[in-house]
């Protein structure tokens, strides 16, 4: 999960930040190379619902027939219901390296470059999905950019990292304690069935290969803007001819376009395209209370469905959002609060046309006293959900979508939505300069009314919970 490079990222930012700032250089100076990065490992306990296992196949088989009572998951009277739970106990360990390349010239101006390489960036293997992909502790690259700065003139950076409102400039997410609290690292501790996952966060929109520019800061105002053209990393479009695939990231428009609007499990496939953020921030201090306020939008376009012979459908609404947040810090306490509303869905995937408008709340506080923190957040929001996502060309006459969308043009949506919301509370102690101990209670939970949320139990389940307790460790160097 990338939450886990919060502390990393934070401390790369710091010395970036620093050598924008810095004053002019009175000489040239040669690029430098330094090594930083993380370690971390876990013990989570899991309380989950669906965390149940199956068949290779992805069906449950009871070759026996009949009338099976599990313990823990109901009656079943179905031939295809052989479930066992899953254990829950775990360890989770995680580590990254980064390679951080900076310069100065004599005219004040720095550059550099950082590559982040994460060792569990990826899923692993599961058969059961088809993904038959690299191992979970196979190592790849999180995020790599060059950048180029001037203390009159601001920062541009060029390459795969944040943008300016996916976690380079937003306030009032305060996630200083334990692993993060509701956007840490207890997602590695839960199975994806019944979406449980909260990587609607600043580090969820992804690190598509974009340009950023960030301003010097202007009586306490500073401003930046990101442009990315697609949803994809790297070097290769992912284009080797022109068939319409969607892993072509400039494919305008591509067959299946309709399954995408939320990113793919495994190979990055998304119809999001053009993507632009714009943030505007201010800092300061008043009567010793240190202030940060951020409002900021992020807009994008999408891909069109061209699985209809002789046309392409406009499917998805482009991403349209827009964010408030703010944050105090005094006396070892930080507060902060941020909301977001607009055209998007849950994992800021698209909305289908016609889909409601998502908002999403997340409020948080904390407190430092010597090598003491303890924390808090809460995270609630309320989406279109998935209970939408099919629908039926038409040549002559409207869209018809999803299974409450209605038929006649004009007709109101008649979906209930989905509806998702986090608590978490932890801390973390301070044993050596760059190690911390950490303790950390999440519980999440997704409502989605009429929509089976763990089709392997009878009956639809339309809710669905975690509980994760976290014990643990980690290391930034």
């Amino acid at each position: 999960m990338r939450k886990i490079l919060l502390g990393t990222t934070a401390v790369v930012s710091a010395v970036v930040g620093s050598a924008v700032m810095a004053p002019q250089a009175s000489a040239q100076e040669a690029p430098t190379v330094r090594i930083g990065g993380f370690f971390r490992a876990y013990y989570g306990y899991t309380q989950q619902s669906s965390r149940n296992s199956v068949t290779s196949t992805g069906l449950p088989q009871n070759v026996g027939g009949g009338t099976e009572s599990i313990p823990g998951i109901g009656t079943s009277t179905t031939s295809t219901n052989n479930i066992a739970r899953l254990g829950k106990h775990d360890i989770s360990t995680d580590a990254g390296i980064d390679v951080i390349v900076s310069g100065k010239l004599a005219n004040g101006l720095t550059y550099g470059a950082q590559i982040s390489l994460n060792s569990s960036g990826l899923e692993g293997r599961q058969l059961v999905q088809g993904r038959a992909s690299a191992g979970k502790t196979t190592v790849a690259v999180d995020e790599m950019y060059a950048y180029i700065a001037h203390p009159r003139f601001g920062q541009v950076r060029f390459g795969d990292e944040d943008g300016v409102m996916g976690g380079l400039m937003n306030s009032g997410w305060v996630q200083g304690f334990g692993t993060g609290g509701v956007h840490g690292s207890w997602e590695s501790f839960v199975t994806r069935q019944a979406g449980g996952r909260t990587t609607t966060a600043p580090g969820g929109l992804g690190d598509a290969s974009k340009i950023i520019y960030m301003s010097p800061q202007f009586f306490g105002f500073d401003f930046g803007a990101s442009f990315a053209p697609n949803a994809n990393v790297g070097e290769d479009t992912g284009c080797p001819n022109n068939a319409s695939s969607g892993y072509c990231d400039t494919a305008y428009a591509f067959s299946g376009a309709r399954n995408f609007g939320i990113y793919a499990a495994g190979p990055e496939q998304n119809v999001k395209r053009n993507e632009v953020q714009a943030a505007l921030r201010w800092r300061g201090n008043l009567a010793g209370v240190g202030l940060a306020a951020t409002v900021g939008y992020i807009g994008a376009g999408a891909a069109r469905d061209i699985s209809t012979a002789g046309a392409q459908s406009r499917v998805f609404n482009g991403l349209n959002i827009w964010q408030v947040g703010a944050q105090a810090s005094a006396y070892g306490f930080t507060v902060g609060a941020n909301y977001t509303f607009g055209d998007y869905n849950f994992f800021w995937g698209s909305t289908m046309r016609g889909d409601r408008q998502a908002e999403q709340l997340t409020v948080g506080a904390q407190y430092t006293v010597g090598p003491f923190t303890i924390g808090s957040n809460f995270v609630t929001g309320l989406f279109e959900g998935g209970s939408r996502s099919s629908f039926t060309d038409s040549t002559t006459g409207p869209l018809v979508q999803g299974t409450c969308r209605p038929t006649v043009a004009g007709a109101s949506n008649s979906c209930a939505g989905m509806r998702r919301w986090g608590v978490a509370v932890g801390g973390n102690y301070r044993l050596a300069p760059g190690m911390d101990l950490i303790a950390e209670w999440v519980h999440y939970s997704v409502r989605e009314q009429g929509r089976d949320l763990d089709p392997n139990r009878p009956g639809v389940q339309s809710r669905a919970f975690s509980d994760v307790f976290i014990l643990g460790t980690r290391i930034a160097f």
